[in-house]
């Protein structure tokens, strides 16, 4: 599955608290939300995010989009 920038992008701003972040800043996050569902199986359109429980994926075309909290 991949992972949009945007969502690199809500993961830092939701989960983290970010306000001001660089393109690394997103592009590291995306590495780090790819490593955490990387053993994921999903039937449906969205999933709790594995190391951050109070925090669901949604995906959509086998990307996920967003991340929102639960």
């Amino acid at each position: 599955m991949r992972v949009s920038y945007h969502a690199g992008e809500r993961f830092l701003q939701r989960v983290f608290k970010f306000t001001d972040y660089t393109k690394k800043h997103v592009l590291n996050a995306m590495k780090l939300i790819e490593k955490d569902i990387s053993h994921i199986e999903y039937r449906n359109a969205n999933f709790v995010l594995p190391s951050f429980p109070n925090y669901r994926c949604i995906v959509a075309d086998n990307t996920l989009v967003t991340i929102i909290p639960k």
